[in-house]
Parts: structure tokens; sequence; C-alpha cells
């Protein structure tokens, strides 16, 4: 099993046991902020298996239809996240306004305490991970995992203030308003994902100067590039290459050509850079 499946299945587990704990407490102390709390670790557990079966089918090989492979299908997974987290949030907030106050135990925070402990040790792990191999799927659970941890701050916030709502009424609102609060961060963490995919989705260029940089470097141990011009295309986890070269003139045809072959097996075999697929134009000026 690959790092990232690992990493996304104890990240499945992991978001069903919170999530199964936050709405059997939601249910038993009749919170509604707690329930809606639960409702959102649950949509990450729901996602998390839709990132599995995405990041599996990312991987499959190029076919003669697919000739640069299957990487944006995170993409296309990420954007149904973010459709989910969307109506999530709508039905939260709606339902907000049907939940009647109660005065939760102050020991309920010692669950919540357990929960956040739980959810902050799998964020840590998969933006460790996400980071290193440079994982979409990985990155965008981080995004949910954050907005979820959140919003158990808010919870732990909302238990505490219904503690003194027998002495200051106004307080009694607090629930609702925490469940509204988390379905708006809900609203704002899908949005993201949603925009940030698609504009991924129609092939959006790698933007990191620092990944062009390193790239520039490498390209300096060929003496005979005089000009080079770099463009990078996200294809999930990994990238494509367009480089455009102005040589040294007075090259042959078949110098040419050992060099471009030559550039791009290096290129390929450059493990911290990620590029599948390389294509060379080579020009006599580049402007």
């Amino acid at each position: 099993m690959k790092t990232e499946t690992k990493v996304l299945t104890y990240s499945t587990i992991n978001n069903l046991v919170i999530a199964v704990i936050k709405i059997i407490g939601g249910w038993i102390f009749n919170l509604g902020s707690l329930m809606a709390d639960g409702m959102h670790t649950f949509s990450d557990f729901v996602t998390d298996i839709v990132s599995l079966i995405g990041a599996k089918i990312s991987k499959r090989k190029p076919t003669k239809y697919h000739p640069f492979g299957f990487g944006k299908v995170e993409y296309l997974t990420n954007l149904f996240v973010g459709i989910i987290l969307f109506f999530l949030g709508i039905f939260i907030i709606v339902s907000s306004f049907f939940k009647e106050a109660i005065v939760p135990p102050i020991s309920l925070l010692i669950l919540l305490g357990v929960v956040f402990l739980l959810k902050v040790i799998a964020i840590l792990v998969m933006h460790k991970v996400g980071e290193k191999i440079n994982s979409g799927v990985l990155i965008t659970g981080v995004k949910e995992s954050k907005a979820d941890l959140y919003s158990s701050v808010g919870v732990m916030i909302i238990t505490i203030l219904l503690q003194f709502s027998n002495k200051y009424p106004i307080l009694k609102y607090s629930d609702m308003i925490g469940s509204i609060l988390i379905g708006l961060i809900v609203l704002k963490t899908a949005l993201e994902i949603m925009i940030d995919n698609s504009l991924c989705l129609i092939g959006e260029v790698e933007e990191d100067g620092d990944f062009h940089n390193h790239i520039a470097d490498f390209l300096k141990q060929y003496k005979k590039i005089r000009k080079y011009d770099i463009d990078l295309i996200k294809y999930g986890s990994y990238y494509k290459l367009q480089l455009t070269l102005e040589l040294d003139a007075g090259l042959s045809l078949r110098q040419v050509s050992n060099l471009v072959d030559k550039i791009k097996k290096d290129i390929r075999g450059h493990r911290s850079f990620k590029i599948k697929y390389i294509t060379i134009y080579v020009t006599d000026e580049i402007k």
C-alpha cells in the first residue's frame, strides 16, 4: 500500500470515529452545534472515501486516449468534496434555527478535548506527507480538517458560554449562533476547494517561483543552452513540463536530438521534480 493511500485510510478511520463520537454526543446532550460539528466530520469521512477512489484512479498508467495519465482525476474528486461541503453548510445553517437551547454538562469538554487531539494528530500527519509527496488529495484533506478543527473549538466555547445562560439569558442563543458559524466555515472551505480545483482542472500553470528556480539551476549544466522558457502545468501529484530552448548556433540535427533526449531523461530521473511528461521546443531565438 502506497504512502498516500495509507494516510488517506488512517484519516478515513479517524474521521469516522470522531464523527460517531460527536453525533452521539450531540444527540445525548441535545446540543445543535455539536451535532452540526459531527455532521461536518462525517462529511470528511465520506469525502475521504471519494478521495481514496480518486487517488487510486489518478495513479493509473497513461493510455492511448489519455497520454498524460489520469492525474487530473484528483481535481474532479476534490470538486466533488467541495460540492458536498457546500450543501452540508447550507443544511447546517438552516437546521440551526430549529434547535431548542439546553445547558450541557461541563464534563462534555473532556469529550471535546479528546476529539480535538485526534483531529490535530490527523492534520499533522496529512500535512507532512502531503507536502512531501505533493499530493493534492492530502492537501485538500488538510483544508477540510482545519475547518473541522475550528468548528470543534467553537463547540468548546459554546459549551462554556451555555453554562452561564441561566444568569445571562442572551447566552442561550450561543448554540444557534455557533451552529450558523460552523455552517459558514463549511461554506467558506467548500468555495475555496471548488475554486482552486476548478482552476487546476482547466490547466493551471504552476507559479511556485522556487520550483522554477530549481529547474533553471538544473538546466545550467547544459552548456549548449543559451536561453530557455519554462512552463509547468499541474496534473494532480505530478507535472507536465513545456520547455522552449535556444541553443548554440552551428549544432547539427543529431547533436540537437541527442541533447533533447538527454535533458528529458535527466529531468524525468530527478526524484524531487515529479515531472512525468516533457515537451521540448527548439527555436532560433527566444524573445
